[in-house]
C-alpha cells in the first residue's frame, strides 16, 4: 500500500512540475564562438545571439518573469565581479612581465570571464512555450 501511495505521490508531482515548466519561463544564453587566441584583447570570444533561440543553452527554468530576470541579473553581476578582478589581475601581470605561459592563461581566463559577462548580457528570458524554441 505504501509503494502505490509513494507513486502516485510521485506521479502527481512529475505532473505538477512538467505543467508549471509548460507554463513558465526559460533563461536562455546565446552561444560563443571558439577562442581565438590571435584576436585583439577581448575579442577572444565572440557571442552568437543571432543565432536561433533553439541553439541557445537553457540556463534555468522559472515560475515567472521577474523571478528570471533576478537570476540573470545575479550572475552578470556575479560574472562581471570576477571578469574585473580577472582583468585587473592579468593586466598587472603583463606590466610586471611575467611567465609566457602564465600570461597566456591569464589572458584566457580573462578572455572567458569577458564572454561569460557579454553572454549573459545578451540572455533572455523567454516563455516556456515560444514557438522559436523549436519544441
Amino acid at each position: 500500500m505504501r509503494r502505490i501511495a509513494r507513486f502516485v505521490s510521485f506521479a502527481l508531482s512529475c505532473v505538477v512540475l512538467s505543467a508549471s515548466a509548460a507554463s513558465g519561463w526559460y533563461l536562455l544564453v546565446p552561444p560563443t564562438s571558439a577562442y581565438d587566441e590571435h584576436a585583439e584583447f577581448l575579442q577572444g570570444y565572440k557571442i552568437l545571439d543571432n543565432k536561433p533561440l533553439a541553439q541557445w543553452s537553457q540556463h534555468g527554468a522559472y515560475d515567472s518573469a521577474s523571478e528570471c530576470e533576478a537570476v540573470k541579473n545575479s550572475l552578470l553581476l556575479t560574472d562581471h565581479d570576477f571578469y574585473s578582478r580577472t582583468s585587473a589581475d592579468y593586466l598587472k601581470a603583463l606590466g610586471e612581465k611575467k611567465d609566457a605561459v602564465v600570461l597566456k592563461m591569464m589572458r584566457l581566463t580573462t578572455e572567458r570571464s569577458n564572454a561569460n559577462v557579454n553572454a549573459w548580457g545578451s540572455s533572455r528570458c523567454i516563455k516556456s512555450d515560444d514557438p522559436r524554441l523549436g519544441k
